[in-house]
């Protein structure tokens, strides 16, 4: 992200508020702990949702699924900067995602920029790290690049989308513990 994006934000959002050391509370109320077994039970009922939601739609849950990530994504990034460039718009995504999915923009060691063309088509890939959806799905021993998946590609699809204005796919190249690999192709 550019220096100028940076200070175009505190710019913006520049307040007179001031907040001193003894004004930070010392304990998290709830506590962490209650925190995390209310996180790991909404992610079992997500698991459960979207095995139900396989059983009950088959290979149509991964469109459901996708649709409401789409609407959710353009919802959202309606409070979102607009972007004409594609680069800048994932900058801004990855950060106000940050906690839920980190992802970056990633290129082969042999291509100078992050947008590759090939075959007529221009894509950027993304590596997707710490990803809630991806945690979920482990938790419940359920496969990835599935309907839960296809929530999120359709979330940063709508996002980018709204951003820039473009439209975009998003496709699941590789799946793994640690790590996916994702192509966003720009139409």
């Amino acid at each position: 992200m550019s220096a100028s994006y940076i200070d175009e934000l505190h710019e913006k959002f520049n307040t007179d508020i001031k907040y001193k050391a003894e004004d930070v509370p010392l304990e998290c109320i709830p506590p962490a702990k209650e925190i995390e077994a209310t996180l790991h039970g909404v992610m079992k009922l997500n698991g459960l949702v979207i095995r139900s939601l396989e059983e009950i739609a088959g290979r149509g849950a991964n469109a459901v699924t996708f649709r409401a990530g789409k609407k959710f994504g353009h919802e959202v990034a309606k409070y979102f900067q607009k972007r004409d460039d594609i680069e800048d718009a994932l900058h801004e995504l990855s950060d106000l995602l940050q906690g839920q999915y980190t992802f970056e923009v990633w290129k082969p060691s042999d291509s100078d920029t992050f947008i590759i063309e090939e075959n007529g088509e221009k894509f950027i890939y993304l590596v997707f790290h710490d990803c809630i959806v991806r945690q979920t799905l482990r938790r419940n021993g359920q496969e990835q690049a599935g309907p839960l998946c296809q929530t999120l590609c359709g979330y940063v699809v709508g996002a980018i989308e709204e951003i820039t204005g473009s439209r975009v796919k998003l496709e699941i190249m590789h799946t793994g513990p640690n790590s996916c690999l994702k192509k966003l192709i720009l139409k």
